[in-house]
This record gives C-alpha cells, structure tokens and sequence, in this order.
C-alpha cells in the first residue's frame, strides 16, 4: 500500500509541479508582453513630442488663408544693402545708435511699429565700421549705391529700389515716420 499511496503522491507533485511550471511560464511571457508594449509606447510618445517640437507636426496649429497687410519689422542693415531688399516699399533710418540721439530715433520707431498701416523700416548703424563707405559729413543722395553718403540722420524712402525721397532733419523724420502711426 506504501507503493500505491508513493505513486499517488508522486503524481501529485508532478501535476503540481507541471501546472507551477505552465503558471510561472504564461507569467513570464505575459510580463514580457507587458514590457514591450510599454517601451514601445513610450518610444512612440517621445518620437511624437519630437516631431511635434521641432514643428515637422502641427498638431496644435490652424491653417488658413488669413492675410496680415501691414506685418512690418524693423531690422538692421548694411549700407550695400539699401536698395536691395526684398519689399518693394520701405524706409532706412541711418544714424548713429551708440550716440546720446539714439534713444530719440529708438522712441520714434517705437511707436511707429504699434502702427497698423506702417511700411519696413530698416535701420543703419552709421556707428558701424563697416558703414564708413556711404559716411559722410553731408548726404548725397544717388541710386548709385557706390555714390550714396548719407549724414546723420538720414531717412530714406525706398520704392522699387530706387530712393524717392530723402529726410536728413530729425523733426521730417519724425512727422514723415508718425504721417503713418493710427
């Protein structure tokens, strides 16, 4: 009866031992399935936040054909830049911006920029180095940019590349730049 009740109980173990092994094992395999899911969840999050972030994805970005007419900037530039920018209207402050008056022209195009129905303004260091060229004493006014000298300070207005008009008092610049201000 001992080898009876030995067998039983062997088989027992074995059967037991047989289901611990199928539980352990389906575990193992439903947490290796958990795992990737996850990795795979979080490297398809950070792949979307990138392109999101670098704006390959506009995600939170409406498209429409909305214009904006009088979207100006004003920007510095170099004096063999004057008469080739890419408006076709605009106006070149020239003046010295590490002198005292420069806070003057600096308030001026301030409020000029809160306008609505303002052209470009580019601005001129004549202070810069690289602006000596077209530095002078009195402005010559030349479309012939290698003739151009301009004073301090100088508005220029700009139409098709070619210069319309030019202003070197700084009460004109003031009432030409605020003829545009709301």
């Amino acid at each position: 009866m001992k080898k009876k009740e030995y067998k039983k109980r062997m088989e027992k173990e074995k059967k037991a031992l047989k289901d611990f092994q199928e539980t352990d094992t389906t575990k193992s395999i439903r947490n290796g399935i958990i795992i990737t899911v996850s990795v795979l969840a979080f490297l398809g999050l950070m792949f979307a936040f990138t392109k999101v972030k670098t704006g390959e994805w506009n995600l939170f970005t409406r498209k429409n054909n909305i214009t904006y007419a009088a979207e100006a900037q004003t920007v510095k530039v170099l004096c063999g830049q004057v008469l080739n920018r890419s408006e076709s209207e605009y106006f070149v402050l020239a003046y010295d911006m590490q002198d005292d008056s420069a806070s003057l022209y600096e308030s001026i195009l301030e409020r000029y920029d809160q306008s609505s129905k303002k052209i470009t303004v580019h601005k001129l260091d004549l202070a810069n180095s690289r602006n000596n060229i077209c530095k002078a004493d009195k402005a010559v006014i030349d479309n012939d940019i290698t003739k151009l000298k301009l004073s301090e300070p100088t508005l220029l207005k700009i139409k098709d590349s070619k210069i319309e008009n030019s202003y070197t008092d700084y009460e004109t610049i003031k009432n030409i730049l605020y003829s545009y201000v709301d």
